[in-house]
């Protein structure tokens, strides 16, 4: 049976899920559309691929023998390649074949046609089939989801890594625990700011090694290919980087990019440390829930990363996936949680543009990004799950369930 079919079928005993689901077919279906008339109307960015240009520079100062990374007249690093060293092998096969427009125009089509195949691969390993056309119409429905889009548009990474963390949580449910741990540590290796994506590790002695075995082989290749003294200069970028993202302005100064969800709240850094703490205790404590606990990993990314933005987004869309056939599997679920989430999340940029310029002052900015809401609900309802998936907590515990994971 198809997955239309399934869903419709449902109608009866879940009419919320149906509705709701149906709406997000319909909005992630139509946005392609909407993003050409916004764009006809100067309000949505045009396809700029800016930070592709920033990866084609570094490319040229490699190849010349120079820096990778350049400094700003501030001193700081704003504009300029930013990922860790090795991250430049990624863009080389394009970049060092092609002219500019033909490289980022196939960056873009590999990197959307493998987080299209990933999904398939994720869904089909959950039990879910395919009809043919259905697979051609995920692909709309992948282009469709705003932040993927909008990432493109930026010529920016979010969809290769969005793959990525796909196809680990795809191979974790197929048994295949070290691919999983390897293909999770190259998306924190290649962007820092994902290093929460790697709580499902935690939950398998298979995928932890994968991810020590996978991580540092791509850094010892970094090292060995660009030298020491380049990694020296990005320990300079991030903590520029780190700077920068307790200095953010306020998100109601609207860019498309903008999501900032501890923004001006106190004490931010100590809520991110403890959150992912919490994180780590429920992930050591939980048994049987690895679809929640990898969930609740990749939604965590946009939520507790240092400097984040709206196409870190990317990242919660397998999560979306796992938790929602998590949910219909459970008695008394909620899978139209998870949707709503990700409508959430497909309408913050020009959900916040709008609040932004209609609320009252007085209304703290942090407040008015749906993607908050939408990203709180994802990680509230994966991490209740975990949390609830728990025995007694004793320190007895938690080193006796580090000892026994596997795959």
């Amino acid at each position: 049976m198809s997955l239309l079919r399934q869903l419709l079928a449902l109608r009866d005993e879940r009419p919320y899920f149906v509705a709701v689901s149906l709406i997000a077919l319909v909005a992630l279906g139509t946005y392609p559309a909407v993003d050409w008339y916004l764009r006809a109307l100067d309000i949505a960015p045009r396809f700029g691929f800016w930070d592709f240009g920033a990866y084609s520079s570094a490319m040229e100062r490699w190849t010349a023998g120079e820096s990778l990374y350049v400094q700003n007249d501030d001193g700081g690093y704003h504009g300029s390649y930013l990922y860790p060293p090795v991250a430049l092998l990624a863009f080389a096969p394009f970049l060092l074949t092609l002219p500019f427009r033909p490289a980022v125009l196939l960056w873009t089509a590999v990197t959307v046609g493998l987080l299209w195949l990933a999904i398939q691969r994720l869904v089909t390993a959950l039990g879910g089939s395919f009809h043919p056309t259905e697979r051609l119409a995920l692909l709309l429905l992948v282009v469709g989801f705003h932040p993927l889009l909008l990432s493109v548009k930026l010529g920016q990474t979010a969809g290769a890594l969005g793959a990525l963390l796909t196809f680990a949580a795809s191979a974790s449910l197929r048994g295949r625990g070290y691919l999983s741990g390897a293909l999770t540590a190259c998306c924190g290796v290649i962007k820092l700011p994902y290093a929460p994506a790697g709580a499902h590790l935690l939950d398998s002695r298979d995928r932890f090694l994968g991810a020590v075995t996978g991580g540092f082989g791509l850094l010892l290749l970094s090292v060995l290919v660009f030298g020491v003294d380049a990694h020296r200069t990005f320990v300079e970028v991030l903590t520029w980087g780190i700077n920068e993202g307790s200095n953010a302005r306020s998100p109601t100064i609207w860019l498309p990019p903008y999501y900032r969800p501890l923004y001006n709240v106190p004490y931010s850094l100590a809520i991110r440390i403890l959150a992912s703490l919490a994180i780590v205790v429920g992930v050591l404590r939980a048994k049987g829930t690895v679809r929640e606990v990898t969930a609740l990993g990749f939604a965590a990314v946009p939520l507790l990363a240092p400097l984040t933005y709206a196409y870190y987004f990317v990242a919660a869309l397998p999560a979306v996936v796992l938790l929602i056939a998590a949910e219909l599997d459970r008695p008394g679920g909620r899978p139209v949680v998870p949707v709503v989430g990700l409508l959430l999340l497909q309408f913050h940029s020009y959900g916040l543009r709008g609040l932004g310029a209609t609320a009252p002052e007085w209304i703290p900015a942090v407040l008015l990004q749906p993607g908050l809401y939408g990203n709180l609900l994802i990680v509230g309802l994966a991490g209740a799950r975990v949390a609830a998936a728990g025995g007694p907590l004793t320190v007895r515990s938690l080193t006796s369930a580090a000892g026994r994971r596997g795959d």
